[in-house]
């Protein structure tokens, strides 16, 4: 509820009174209404016309030279369309049409074509179709510049395609004629590398060497196995030979260790190094026991019986099993000198024989073997600085001469490319990038302009006209600080405003010296005026009731305190009050001008003590109408209306008089006024309409009311009723208002004088 009750409530007098306030306006309103249509009618008149025209242009793209120009390709990416847009919306190209068509010549710049073609838009319709319009100032160019345009572009285009194939031929002849020149070094390169290197005799001889590290591996292998078996022979035969020598000699014994020696060299039967015709260092011979003996280094020819392999053995041995065998068995037959047991020990004994043979020869074999590994290792490391050598050689000379082979195959590549771009730009000349295609005009108007409109025109002018009309007086208005109405006033102010005076004639104004009963029958516009402010401030007494002492005053000089303060004297004295009427303003008071008497003695003589109380007042009129107009300037005079000969003086007036009417000098800039808020019961504030300034009145207040003063309220003085916004605010103040009364009151008269 509350929020609803605070609401602003639609004020339609308000409204009005802001409509109103624009009537004092209506001759600067019709002037910038003229303003705004005189300016439409100018633009009119010296605005260049414009025609507009819009063609239709068909798009057919193929692919670009360099890339495919012998299979046509239609281009559908947006990125094609906006390249071709730019360059065919391009000043060069608008130049060259217009010079085409004779309207410019060939020292034209884009800014020449721009005053005679304002507008140019080019907007793709489709992917196959563009919408080309024209705006421009003559109706010929509307007509023919799309198709100059077109035609414009083609041309450029083949001199474009022309200029760059041939400078592209120019550049690529050069390349080519370079490129065969290092295509020649590079062969020559090539070859001196081969020449010189001994790059095919190296490689050659590196495939010869490349085993060389393996079997120098496998060598040693070899040998670590075999100088272990040797190792192993040796202490066995070492074995075998100290406990032939404690048991003797027995054959069993013997056999048995000769087989296993046999065994542990069977092993090394089928590998073997050594071939027949080797020539090899001496090896170590068998002398009645296993162990080698070393001779002097002498060289020697491996004949076919020391490397043959050595099988038989294992046949003799089986053979000497069986046939102990059978000795055993014959044993417990026959005697060990039967013939049976005789031919058997013979046989056994022929078969050790054989055996111990073979053992000679396979120890034999071994023993070359050996020594054949021995200079074998010897023969591959002595080899190896030449394999590491010739293996160096062959990369170093690889690396150079396949660099150079890269560099070959660099350029072979570079100019079968630059083969493939000669060969195109050279035979692609009768394809056209783009082929534009002028389908014709759908739009024209080369007869009636497009611009300027007359409509337009006549609706900016209006526009402007309105604007001016309207925004000039609200600017006034905004910008006018001065008091203009009374609800104005009562607003900024807080005080009452109880009355206004209309601006009138000084003569009628100033006329005080008028019958009290003058408009008594018919009442009188301005008298009442004055009437009307004499119950308000009857109305407004101050906290002791009392309104019998009366200031009026003013923020600023010239804003008409008193003639306010004569005629409300008057107002007093004619509903009968004993009225006293004085003039404070001991600077620059005009009572005794406006009433017409002498202004001396005055109260400047009279707060001196030179002149009595009687000697000082003027009767102006019968019926109590007393002045005391200022005197002459005396210096020194104001401040005695601040002591107490002026109070004490007030005091003695009102035991003799109804109302006391004080017209005070202005507050702003003077002090007496705030100074007599002590004394007198309260004051009355003038002010000129549309003259005085909302902040003096302010400002004046703010003093007063310092001085703790009481307000019986504010006069609106010289309101000009002429003025409609004023008129219908205060119409019943106007002279048209009392007439009406007037006329109606004839009938009544006449009525009253019938028989």
């Amino acid at each position: 509820m509350s929020d609803s009750s605070n609401k602003p409530k639609f004020d339609p007098l308000k409204l009005i009174s802001q409509v109103l306030s624009y009537a004092k306006h209506v001759r600067l309103m019709l002037l910038m209404m003229a303003v705004g249509l005189m300016a439409g009618i100018i633009a009119f008149m010296f605005s260049t016309p414009t025609y507009r025209s819009t063609a239709m242009v068909s798009m057919h793209g193929f692919g670009a030279p360099l890339v495919d120009r012998e299979v046509p390709e239609t281009y559908q990416t947006s990125s094609f369309h906006r390249s071709f847009l730019t360059r065919f919306r391009s000043a060069p190209v608008q130049l060259a049409a217009a010079k085409r068509m004779g309207l410019l010549g060939e020292e034209a710049t884009s800014e020449d074509l721009l005053r005679m073609i304002p507008n140019l838009t080019i907007l793709p319709v489709d992917s196959r179709n563009l919408e080309l319009t024209v705006v421009a100032h003559d109706p010929r160019v509307v007509r023919e510049f799309p198709q100059a345009m077109v035609n414009a572009y083609q041309e450029l285009q083949q001199e474009s395609y022309e200029e760059y194939r041939d400078e592209a031929l120019r550049r690529y002849t050069e390349q080519v004629d370079r490129l065969e020149e290092e295509i020649s070094q590079t062969i020559s390169s090539l070859s001196s590398v081969e020449r010189d290197q001994n790059l095919t005799e190296a490689m050659l001889e590196q495939q010869s060497l490349l085993e060389i590290p393996k079997q120098l591996i496998q060598t040693r292998e070899r040998l670590a196995r075999m100088k272990d078996v040797r190792t192993l022979l040796i202490n066995l035969e070492s074995q075998a030979k100290d406990e032939g020598a404690e048991a003797g000699t027995g054959p069993g014994n013997k056999i048995g260790n000769m087989m296993s020696l046999l065994s542990l060299l069977g092993s090394f039967e089928d590998d073997t190094e050594v071939n027949v015709g080797d020539v090899m260092p001496a090896a170590g011979q068998f002398k009645g026991s296993l162990t080698a003996t070393k001779s002097k280094e002498t060289r020697h020819i491996v004949s076919p019986g020391e490397v043959d392999a050595i099988e038989p053995w294992r046949k003799l041995e089986k053979e000497r099993r069986l046939l102990i065998s059978q000795i055993q068995q014959n044993s417990g037959i026959y005697q060990p000198g039967h013939r049976v047991m005789k031919e058997l020990t013979q046989k056994l004994e022929d078969t050790e024989r054989a055996l111990e043979t073979e053992f000679k020869m396979l120890r034999q074999k071994f023993d070359l073997n050996y020594t054949g590994l021995e200079e074998k290792e010897k023969q591959l490391q002595a080899r190896v600085p030449e394999y590491h050598a010739v293996t160096e050689q062959v990369g170093r000379s690889s690396h150079i001469y396949s660099t150079i082979a890269a560099k070959q195959k660099m350029w072979d590549q570079a100019r079968e490319r630059l083969a493939q771009k000669l060969a195109t730009v050279t035979f692609a000349e009768d394809f056209d990038w783009i082929e534009l295609r002028f389908k014709g005009l759908v739009s024209l108007r080369d007869d009636v302009p497009v611009s300027p409109s007359k409509v337009k025109i006549a609706i900016l002018a209006v526009a402007i006209g309105l604007a001016g009309a309207f925004g000039v007086p609200t600017a006034l208005n905004l910008l006018n600080t001065s008091a203009s109405t009374v609800p104005q006033l009562e607003q900024i102010t807080g005080l009452d405003g109880i009355g206004i005076v209309p601006l009138t004639s000084k003569a009628l104004l100033e006329d005080v010296a008028r019958s009290p009963a003058q408009g008594a029958s018919v009442p009188n516009y301005l008298l009442e005026c004055f009437r009307v402010i004499r119950a308000n401030i009857i109305l407004h007494p101050n906290r002791r009731n009392r309104s019998q002492i009366v200031l009026v005053t003013s923020a600023r000089p010239q804003e008409g305190k008193t003639s306010q303060a004569t005629n409300l004297a008057w107002a007093f004295q004619s509903m009968g009050e004993k009225t006293l009427l004085l003039d404070c303003d001991l600077r620059r008071g005009r009572i005794h001008g406006v009433i017409g008497i002498d202004k001396a003695p005055g109260m400047t003589r009279l707060l001196l003590g030179e002149c009595t109380t009687q000697e000082a007042i003027h009767n102006v009129g019968p019926g109590g109408f007393d002045v005391i107009p200022r005197g002459p300037v005396i210096a020194g005079t104001t401040e005695l209306l601040c002591q107490d000969v002026f109070s004490n003086m007030l005091e003695e007036f009102r035991k003799t008089y109804d109302r006391i009417v004080i017209d005070a000098p202005p507050v702003l800039g003077l002090s007496e006024s705030s100074s007599l808020q002590k004394v007198v019961d309260g004051t009355v504030l003038v002010v000129r309409a549309e003259a005085t300034g909302r902040k003096d009145v302010m400002d004046a207040l703010a003093l007063l009311r310092r001085s703790q003063a009481h307000f019986f309220g504010f006069v609106l003085n010289a309101v000009d009723l002429s003025k409609l916004g004023n008129y219908y605010n205060y119409y019943y103040y106007s002279a048209p208002y009392y007439d009406q009364m007037e006329s109606e009151e004839e009938p009544a008269q006449l009525a009253g004088t019938r028989p």
